[in-house]
């Protein structure tokens, strides 16, 4: 695809040509002997297994690793926040009733085995306290944040990376 100046002509500015974008060429892709498709309950390596997690994207999957001595689950964007998690609704989905459905289905999982860690698609890495209440696990060191709360509606944003100012928004 060609990519015009908005400026100043209708001419492109970088002629089209070969972009090795995978979403171009996945289709070429699932025939090569090299690809395995995944399913719901497939193990892809000792210890970890696929779980269906539709809503996101079609096809989705999140995955439970069962190490000993840690558990974890790697919820991709099937939830991608505490705030999802804790409202049970979620932003950017294809199906809302599949994901509502499998956020259920996270807790579920995450609830089965005391002190698991939960890794969303785009927040700290959570556990479980005593009363089944999420707790990060970790610390943000730097970064522009924008920090929800329980819900998906008051949204705060912090633009410094002071200590306190971090700490204030926890």
């Amino acid at each position: 695809m060609p990519t015009y100046s908005a400026c100043c002509s209708n001419t492109p500015i970088k002629p089209p040509g070969f972009n090795p974008l995978p979403e171009l060429y996945v289709r070429e892709r699932i025939h090569s002997p090299s690809v395995r498709r995944v399913n719901d309950g497939d193990t892809i390596l000792p210890g970890m297994t696929a779980v269906a997690s539709p809503g996101h994207t079609p096809g989705h999957l999140l995955f439970y690793v069962d190490l000993p001595g840690q558990a974890i689950l790697f919820t991709g964007d099937a939830a991608k926040n505490r705030a999802e998690l804790l409202s049970g609704s979620v932003h950017d989905t294809c199906d809302v009733q599949a994901s509502s459905d499998t956020l259920k289905r996270i807790w579920d999982i995450w609830k089965r085995v005391p002190g698991t860690l939960l890794v969303p698609g785009h927040d700290l890495g959570m556990k479980l306290n005593e009363s089944g209440d999420p707790f990060y696990v970790g610390e943000r060191l730097a970064a522009i944040n924008a920090w929800f709360g329980d819900t998906l509606e008051p949204i705060r944003i912090n633009l410094c990376c002071s200590e306190h100012a971090a700490r204030s928004l926890a």
